[in-house]
């Protein structure tokens, strides 16, 4: 009972996250801000994103990974291009002219915990997990592909907005305001406007730029250098824990396989579930196609057991070529902040926890249970994978944004999720006879357990589980 309680606790917390993300258009990616009267305020039309949906095929910024914490502001949480995320933006007025100030792109330490005044003087105490690297404002307007154009002036100043005309809406907390802007130059002064009337919430992009790619994004060497700094970050952090680790003999062949980018106290394996004891970040060597995974370590657990489970991993998916396909083409997409490999008794059926054992005689699995891959972002959980030693994969869930695909899987686009925060789902396992989570149920499903997944064959084939009814 408590287990269901703290899913639905997290389940609220999503939601209301979700709920406080400005009605974006799909290319807007950053969070822009501007002084006036003396005050930061938030901009709300975004108008550095107008130049970027305008002039870039793909989205240059990287969709970071900050960890929200339920109740605090995402000041430093930026979500995949869709939601908006990637940088921070600060602009100003000048002499009746509109100025690009500074954009930074951020990362978030995973080891460093917040200056414990942090939440007590909240806007007024530095974020110790922040690093940040500054883009010269010049360099973005002239880098509109991933073609690399040499600045010559390299240093960073205010560069006048000639490239805007629009009308430019911003919050000041109380007050809201809007003035127009014409090649940079203000056509009319900053007034107030009523909550009611925003500009920002129509549509305001004829061409929505790509998601972003690593290694296409003319900002790569920024990139590398806002990396370095968050390694640096949490290896200094981590180097305690890691003496006490390496003193067990047996983490040899944990260090062997894994490069440890962090070491983050508590071990969360899934959304819903924690146990005590350490993550590990880690980057495999060698060619998989992971390009980080977050390990729980329990307390007192033979690290040897981790990298065994690895290694099964890395078999049942070269089993599968099409999931491992996916896999390789979904983990530069950088649309979640970690995946999480582990090993448990239970599946998670929606609100509880049932026997592995009586969920793969139910569905048909086949083959030994390996472990689970669970794919974590900002505010949800996307995808969960089960998979099994013979290749084949257990679809729990999966679900995905509005107007986009998984496998070709015909996805359930009914209901209050779609409505609200445009999500569609390809999987939600569940029961087949709790009355909390149908409307409707057929004949042929009566006698299923299960209802709502589908497997991908280790031959590439789909399997659909039965349908529980509409939401």
């Amino acid at each position: 009972m408590i287990k269901k309680i703290w899913f639905l606790v997290v389940t609220l917390a999503c939601a209301v996250l979700a709920n406080e993300i400005p009605d974006r258009a799909l290319a807007e990616g950053g969070t822009d801000h501007i002084y006036f009267n003396g005050k930061e305020c938030r901009i709300k039309t975004h108008p550095l994103n107008e130049f970027i949906a305008k002039y870039y095929a793909e989205w240059p910024f990287r969709p970071s990974s900050a960890r929200p914490a339920y109740g605090s502001p995402p000041l430093y949480t930026y979500f995949i291009p869709e939601d908006g995320g990637g940088y921070l933006a600060y602009w100003s007025i000048r002499d009746s002219s509109l100025y690009l100030d500074s954009v930074t792109i951020n990362s978030v330490s995973l080891t460093v915990p917040l200056d414990r005044n942090f939440h007590i003087h909240y806007g007024k105490v530095k974020d110790n997990r922040i690093v940040s690297v500054n883009i010269p404002p010049q360099e973005i307007v002239l880098n509109t592909s991933a073609e690399k154009r040499i600045v010559k002036n390299k240093k960073s100043e205010p560069l006048f907005a000639d490239f805007v005309s629009d009308t430019i809406e911003f919050d000041c907390g109380i007050m809201e305001y809007d003035f127009v802007v014409n090649n940079g130059h203000l056509s009319s002064f900053p007034q107030v406007i009523s909550k009611s009337n925003w500009v920002g919430k129509r549509n305001r992009y004829e061409i929505i730029p790509k998601p972003y790619r690593d290694f296409s994004s003319p900002f790569e060497n920024y990139y590398k250098i806002l990396d370095s700094l968050r390694i640096a970050l949490d290896m200094k952090n981590s180097e305690e824990l890691l003496v006490q680790f390496r003193a067990d003999s047996r983490f040899k062949w944990f260090d062997k396989l894994f490069n440890i980018n962090a070491v983050d106290l508590g071990y969360e394996f899934s959304l819903y579930f924690h146990d005590e004891g350490h993550s590990f970040y880690v980057s495999p060597k060698g060619d998989t196609p992971f390009k980080e995974l977050l390990l729980g370590l329990k307390l007192d657990e033979n690290p040897a057991e981790l990298v065994k489970l690895f290694l099964r991993t890395i078999m049942a998916v070269r089993k599968n070529p099409s999931f491992e396909k996916w896999l390789r083409y979904k983990m530069p997409l950088m649309n979640y902040y970690q995946v999480h490999l582990g090993h448990s008794d239970s599946i998670v059926v929606l609100l509880e926890a049932v026997d592995k054992d009586r969920v793969w005689k139910d569905v048909g699995m086949e083959g030994q249970y390996v472990g689970a891959l669970c794919f974590v972002n900002s505010v949800s959980t996307p995808y969960e994978f089960i998979l099994s030693d013979n290749g084949d994969v257990l679809v729990t869930w999966a679900e995905i944004s509005k107007d986009g695909s998984f496998y070709d899987v015909p996805v359930d686009k009914k209901g209050f999720l779609y409505e609200k925060f445009r999500m569609a789902f390809a999987a939600r396992m569940k029961r087949c006879n709790d009355p909390n989570f149908r409307t409707k149920q057929t004949a042929s499903n009566m006698n299923a357990l299960f209802c709502d997944y589908l497997i991908i064959r280790h031959d590439g084939t789909i399997e659909y589980g039965p349908k529980s009814g509409d939401l």
